[in-house]
């Protein structure tokens, strides 16, 4: 039986925030992801530019004690990928956008991430990594557990 390598999933900050905020439409899927890497066999990876961005966002929403416990529980669950010039530069240099999406997309590139969970996969249409939803991704992991 040959063993199927297992996925790198790299959560971007849409995804992040959906899965700590039960009040967002995409919440319930971004929650499932994680769980596939929590226990499920998948590596989920975040940057620490997405969390930073996580979390100015929840504590806009909820204040920053309840924030802080938010991206302490996502820490528990994910892998945080070192950042250094490497990734800054290509960031800068990068057709992306949008700086934070030139990180994110650097940091996939440089960490042999397999997906990059997003809603916003225009955003990555130029990465060499292949961008999708929590949705697609769970579509992609019940088909491969189907055999």
């Amino acid at each position: 039986m040959v063993k199927q390598r297992k996925h790198r999933i790299l959560f971007d900050t849409n995804t992040l925030i959906d899965a700590a905020d039960a009040t967002r439409e995409h919440s319930e899927a971004a929650c499932r992801a994680l769980q596939c890497c929590n226990g499920g066999g998948d590596m989920g990876i975040a940057s620490p530019s997405s969390l930073n961005d996580a979390y100015y966002v929840l504590r806009k929403n909820y204040g920053e004690s309840w924030a802080r416990e938010a991206v302490k529980s996502l820490l528990a669950l994910l892998v945080v990928l070192p950042f250094g010039p490497e990734e800054c530069i290509i960031a800068a240099e990068s057709n992306e956008p949008d700086f934070e999406d030139g990180m994110v997309r650097a940091a996939a590139e440089l960490n042999d991430v397999d997906f990059i969970l997003t809603r916003d996969s225009e955003a990555f249409k130029r990465s060499t990594i292949r961008a999708i939803t929590c949705e697609e991704y769970l579509d992609i992991v019940e088909s491969e557990n189907r055999w």
